[in-house]
């Protein structure tokens, strides 16, 4: 009764962990939500101050820019972006470097947000930006274009309006912004009115680039929310984070490190098993298996372990950044596959310390009935769940079929004999 509970505990952790993994992925998959055809809003979130995500979001409107797109927004106050329309049309860098003297000291005051607006203007020269956000730098960009309205007799226009309106809301913003956090109420109400009035002014198709908290699918009340409870299914929304991340091609040919560690860890012990470690008498099993189930089992140790070291898509997919370290769920397989193989070379151990009876080789371990055999067919199965290989999936099913059958039967003809 007690070896019951053990295996229905022991499966049922199994089970959960693979569940549970299974919920995480698609929750994380749901974080993003990509565009489609009928998609005019494409915005994409980042973490401000990374070269990575700035080589995204370029490669991404270059990309958009050779498809006809001529309108990207930015998370910048109105007037800043009306300066970098008045530099594109320049020969020269002087806007640009005031505007990033400005900056200095602030997350987007750094030398790949400054080439990416270079490289925007060389290989995209017909771009038009769009600023919706609150005011910042109120009282070096922001003075400073008031002036210019002012000395160009522009007082009455939608331009010196939009230039006072988003002062006034970035003085609200750091009144608010005690924590200095970027979260702000009406900072996210000023964002998505601004995004609304220049988007329903010029229409089509655009790109956005804001902060990944502006543009989170989960948080109920920023700009995204708003902006997708205004607009609907036209506007989509991707961390840039996702891309630079990627994702993993599962038959893409390589080497795999997690599954040399995991053939090692399947023939060293049988090695030594084969040497000095055979149970009595089981020559004289081993004469009686089943032909169909031995061509299975040999069929898929051949491939599996073939499989484990051709294909990278068995490692865990892992990177370590600066602002933070991003993994896949799917990395819970991973180890619960490793805890499995930790197992399997302790049943080993208790094995070859026992009287290496057919009984002792057939035995069951940490509630894993034949763990000689159900730990290594089950940790590698888990692993190439991971992987997403459908090859290596077929072929970890053929060796359980025809490993798990033979200790099968091997098993019951010990428990015959000793009845």
């Amino acid at each position: 009764m007690k070896a019951k509970i053990k295996t229905i505990i022991a499966f049922t952790i199994v089970i959960a962990v693979v569940v549970a993994s299974a919920i995480l992925s698609y929750h994380d998959y749901k974080r993003d939500v990509y565009p489609t055809e009928d998609t005019k809003i494409r915005l994409y979130g980042e973490s401000h101050g990374f070269k990575s995500y700035y080589d995204v979001e370029y490669d991404q409107w270059k990309e958009y820019y050779d498809e006809g797109y001529r309108n990207l927004f930015l998370e910048y106050p109105y007037y800043t972006t009306q300066y970098l329309n008045m530099w594109m049309k320049e020969d020269n860098n002087e806007i640009l470097d005031q505007i990033f003297e400005d900056l200095e000291g602030t997350l987007a005051g750094n030398e790949f947000n400054y080439q990416f607006f270079l490289d925007v203007k060389t290989n995209c020269p017909e771009t038009v930006f769009y600023g919706t956000d609150v005011g910042h730098q109120n009282g070096s960009t922001g003075l400073r274009y008031l002036a210019y309205l002012e000395e160009n007799d522009m007082k009455e226009t939608p331009e010196y309006r939009k230039t006072i309106e988003c002062m006034i809301a970035g003085q609200q913003y750091y009144a608010e912004d005690v924590d200095f956090d970027g979260k702000s109420p009406s900072r996210e109400k000023y964002m998505t009115e601004r995004f609304i009035e220049e988007y329903d002014a010029v229409g089509g198709n655009i790109m956005g680039v804001y902060g990944s908290y502006h543009t989170s699918v989960y948080e109920p009340d920023v700009m995204y929310a708003q902006l997708k409870a205004h607009y609907g299914d036209i506007i989509s929304s991707v961390n840039t984070s996702t891309i630079v991340f990627g994702k993993v091609n599962p038959y893409k040919f390589g080497f795999s490190i997690t599954g040399l560690i995991f053939v090692l860890m399947l023939f060293i012990p049988n090695i030594i098993w084969a040497k000095k470690g055979q149970p009595k008498d089981y020559e004289k099993y081993s004469k009686n298996e089943n032909k169909v189930l031995l061509i299975m089992e040999r069929i898929g140790e051949v491939t599996v372990t073939c499989f484990l070291l051709i294909f990278p898509s068995t490692n865990p997919h892992v990177m370590l950044r600066v602002e933070g370290f991003y993994y896949e769920y799917k990395i819970m397989l991973i180890i619960l596959a490793f805890v499995l193989m930790i197992l399997y070379e302790c049943y080993w151990i208790k094995y070859f310390r026992s009287k290496k009876t057919m009984k002792c080789f057939y035995s069951s371990f940490a509630g894993f009935p034949l763990a000689g055999a159900t730990l290594p067919v089950i940790a590698v199965f888990l692993l190439s769940i991971h992987s997403l290989n459908a090859i290596l999936i077929v072929s970890t099913i053929v060796l359980g079929i025809g490993h798990i059958g033979i200790h099968l039967m091997h098993c019951k003809e010990v428990k015959d004999l000793d009845e």
